[in-house]
């Protein structure tokens, strides 16, 4: 294993400016700490600090945020990183360009079609144009805050997207790790394991990370990308329809046609703040227009939190689960910090509270807190105080490349804090190759049919060498932003081939957690297809050998044994397969002595 650089960017310019983001998948925001040492979050002219993740285009314009039209562009993060192939019904929630079959391009108007990457360089042109209104500052550098869950795709797509909005992105920290940033828990010495529960507006994740001597490492992710605010807004609007059919004596079954609260932005909004006022108060009246009437009705947070009670105790869950991977209880949390505005809901953090008793901590703004932990790293990496934090994310799925019959040999395992490198040695398979091809891969699965092909290339020039004699060396390396470089290196000739995984299409959260599960349910039957997979490669090399070798192949003795193992290697039973080539080892080895003699 080589040594890795883990120095931050240069500090000779440390009075530039360099700024913090969220870009959220609801709303983002951006923040700086100021050389004074005072955080300071940007706000619009009307005294707005969030900014909506959504975009639009009327009469040829483009709006972002509060401007947007009806048909805005919303949840694009959700997209990026993606291919059109990646994409499920979920997922389509616009019209996408039909004639594109590898970059998705989003249809925002009439002819005008967008990607996510440039769809997210609006929205953060936008935030960049919120801090020159206010200030008359240019942002030019910043911290850019990601899902712990996003891949080496989703993050090279933020890279670019923030290079297109005229931003050098300083560094890609993870969202959990820059919450826990900003409740300076660091500066207090409490050194100890940590929980971030993120529930936003569309995604729930829990994080996992560990503080020691400034030094953050994230010990694990989970969550679900399907579970989030929104479907408690959902939920909220079904208890209005029920009651609207009650009064007007509809059956369930009839068709309501709701001019306010169907699922669009004008309907949840006002869903939205009925949910908002039951975090306060336990019961309100409220008026709706359903059909075109006004309706008003009572709603109790009683009624409210029976309706979400199944989806808070599923986050619960989740949080358990999690915790159980890597062997931790109750008792080794110290705190449970709060992110997202759905946290706000009582019962949420009663729920964390019934778990984890009074360390659940909300002195921090949750719709506040990644911003503010990415202003505040932003100041550390500028910096050179010796007080600065160092961030180690991790690895959200292993990394590998496939050998010989479609098996994946992992060389950086899942969960591995970056930055990291890790180097394994391979040799050829036939006699005189000269050239290997590197299929890297991503995922948890034994075989390279069932994960995520990430890039293939060739390394040629290898020396004609008996199989087995050459030496491959083959280098992982993954930065603290999560990106992936391969190195191939024949030791001998000392040539080599390099590549960056620069591909724009990737995993979603869904994705990573769903293969993540996948290797956990089928982990006996993977383990089997290796196994045979291992067996007919090692069967087929003695089989090989034997008959290449002159005085073993024309021993009557020996020819029905090899013909039984030839038999064997066709067929799929592993039984059949260790027993055949034990035998045809056995003897080869017998005849081999007795020839020696």
């Amino acid at each position: 294993m080589r040594p890795i650089q883990i120095s931050e960017p240069s500090k000779s310019h440390s009075d530039e400016v360099v700024f913090g983001i969220d870009l959220g998948t609801t709303n983002s925001l951006i923040a700086v700490v100021n050389q004074a040492g005072n955080l300071e979050i940007f706000k619009d002219e009307w005294g707005r600090e969030l900014l909506p993740s959504v975009i639009s285009y009327e009469n040829n314009i483009l709006k972002t945020g509060y401007d947007v039209s009806s048909n805005a562009i919303y949840s694009i993060k959700r997209l990026m990183g993606k291919s059109v192939k990646d994409l499920s019904k979920e997922d389509i929630n616009f019209e996408i360009d039909n004639e594109s079959e590898k970059v998705i391009r989003v249809k925002c108007a009439k002819e005008k079609y967008l990607t996510p990457v440039e769809i997210s360089a609006e929205i953060l042109k936008a935030l960049c144009e919120k801090v020159k209104k206010s200030t008359g500052m240019e942002v030019r550098k910043a911290v850019i805050t990601v899902p712990a869950y996003f891949d080496n795709s989703a993050r090279n797509a933020t890279k670019y997207a923030a290079k297109l909005a005229g931003i050098e992105a300083l560094r890609l920290v993870n969202e959990p790790t820059a919450a826990a940033l900003s409740y300076s828990i660091e500066k207090n010495n409490n050194s100890g394991i940590y929980a971030v529960y993120d529930l936003g507006g569309g995604t729930f994740d829990i994080s996992i990370l560990k503080l020691h001597r400034g030094v953050f490492q994230v010990l694990a992710v989970g969550g679900d990308t399907k579970l989030g605010g929104d479907d408690f807004d959902h939920l909220l609007s079904f208890i209005v329809l029920d009651k609207y059919r009650e009064k007007v004596s509809l059956n369930k079954e009839s068709t309501i046609h709701l001019n306010v609260i169907p699922v669009s932005n004008a309907g949840i909004s006002n869903v939205r703040t009925v949910k908002e006022y039951l975090s306060e108060d336990t019961v309100g009246t409220f008026k709706f227009n359903i059909n075109g009437e006004l309706f008003e009705c009572e709603i109790t947070r009683a009624e409210f939190e029976q309706a979400i009670n199944p989806l808070v105790n599923k986050t619960i869950s989740i949080v358990t689960r999690t915790m159980s991977d890597i062997d931790l209880n109750i008792d080794d949390i110290k705190g449970i910090i709060l992110v997202g505005g759905a946290t706000r809901i009582p019962l949420v953090r009663s729920s964390l509270v019934k778990l984890f008793g009074n360390k659940v901590l909300n002195d921090v703004d949750p719709d506040k807190a990644v911003a503010i932990g990415a202003a505040m790293q932003a100041r550390d990496l500028t910096s050179s105080s010796k007080d600065r934090n160092i961030l180690l994310d991790v690895l959200p799925l292993s990394l590998g490349i496939e050998t010989m019959g479609g098996i994946v040999e992992k060389i950086i395992p899942r969960n591995t804090p970056l930055p990291v490198s890790e180097t394994k040695e391979f040799t050829t398979y036939v006699d005189g190759q000269t050239a290997m091809k590197i299929h890297v891969c991503q995922g948890e699965r034994e075989m390279i049919e069932d994960n995520k092909s990430l890039a293939q290339f060739e390394l040629k020039g290898i020396p004609s060498l008996p199989a087995g004699s050459a030496r491959v060396e083959i280098e992982f390396t993954v930065s603290v932003d999560g990106i992936l470089t391969v190195t191939a290196r024949e030791k001998t000739t000392g040539i080599e081939q390099t590549v960056e995984i620069n591909s724009s299409f990737g995993l979603s959260e869904a994705d990573i957690q769903g293969m993540v599960n996948q290797s956990i349910n089928n982990f006996d039957e993977d383990m089997k297809t290796r196994s045979l997979a291992e067996a007919k490669i090692n069967g087929s090399k003695l089989v090989h050998l034997v008959e290449s070798y002159n005085d073993l192949s024309t021993n009557q003795k020996l020819k029905p044994i090899l013909q039984n193992a030839k038999n064997a290697l066709q067929g799929n039973d592993l039984g059949k397969i260790n027993n055949a080539i034990a035998e045809l080892e056995n003897s080869s080895l017998e005849l081999c002595e007795l020839t020696n003699r």
